[in-house]
């Protein structure tokens, strides 16, 4: 689209006059190198998702002219945010879920989400501690799996519940994920988060701060290892600041980026 943009633009003398931006939600660059310097120069400014996917577009290409900014993702903090000790047991009971700590896992079922790693991450888990479950948002898997719970598909009014129900979310992504919104509405609803080290996650979780990060997110020990590690150390979840990755931050850069943009046109 963004040639087609340019041609439009230069044909009807407008390109001085306009400001083109660029909002990109992956994460490595996916604008070949022998293609990069017509977008570039195309494009006013290239907004991405976290400054790690930056420092990932400028080791890739020889230059890029255009501008950068980032934008995090935001989520809705009125649904997805803690609930009391009361509520949480209350929803877990209305669910039959006897568990002492209960793990979720949320997202489509791709080879690159990595379900078929933690399934097996969790039957070595299960085989040694009883008293856990899994929940298994997003799918169903025929073949059942001992303390797994699979509830396929969630309607997004639904979601938050089993967040805030849950101690410990699991995301396994085996690609370069440009944020990982879910991580974001599972640390707001109350949730340790045990994560691949891939692509922008590391950043949202500010490097380990708000959770653990799995170096090697393909080898099956490093999972067991932290799964176990949570476990073995009873470990308190710390409240998540309520004032990042939120809608409002989201709007309040949303903006930021406009006005900046407008000053660069005068």
């Amino acid at each position: 689209i963004i040639p087609e943009i340019e041609n439009f633009l230069l044909d009807n003398k407008l390109k001085e006059h306009c400001y083109v931006q660029f909002f990109y939600h992956g994460f490595p660059p996916f604008i070949s190198k022998a293609n990069s310097d017509s977008f570039f120069h195309s494009v006013n400014e290239m907004i991405l998702l976290t400054h790690l996917s930056y420092k990932n577009h400028l080791t890739y290409y020889n230059t890029m002219p255009s501008r950068f900014s980032i934008l995090h993702n935001g989520v809705d903090t009125q649904k997805f945010h803690i609930i009391s000790d009361t509520k949480k047991i209350a929803l877990r009971k209305s669910l039959n879920i006897n568990a002492s700590k209960v793990f979720i896992w949320c997202s489509q079922d791709k080879p690159k989400k990595g379900l078929d790693l933690i399934l097996d991450v969790w039957q070595r888990i299960y085989n040694q501690n009883q008293n856990i479950e899994l929940l298994v948002v997003g799918t169903h898997r025929k073949q059942p799996k001992k303390g797994v719970r699979f509830l396929g598909k969630v309607p997004n009014d639904e979601l938050a519940q089993y967040y805030q129900l849950s101690d410990v979310y699991l995301f396994s992504s085996l690609c370069q994920e440009g944020f990982g919104l879910t991580v974001v509405e599972a640390l707001h609803s109350g949730c340790y988060c045990i994560a691949s080290k891939n692509g922008g996650i590391p950043e949202v979780l500010e490097f380990g701060k708000y959770g653990k990060l799995i170096e090697n997110p393909n080898f099956i020990k490093e999972w067991v290892d932290a799964i176990q590690e949570f476990l073995n150390s009873n470990k308190n979840v710390s409240p998540f600041p309520t004032n990042i990755y939120t809608k409002e931050s989201w709007n309040n850069g949303m903006n930021a980026i406009i006005l900046n943009a407008k000053e660069s046109m005068k």
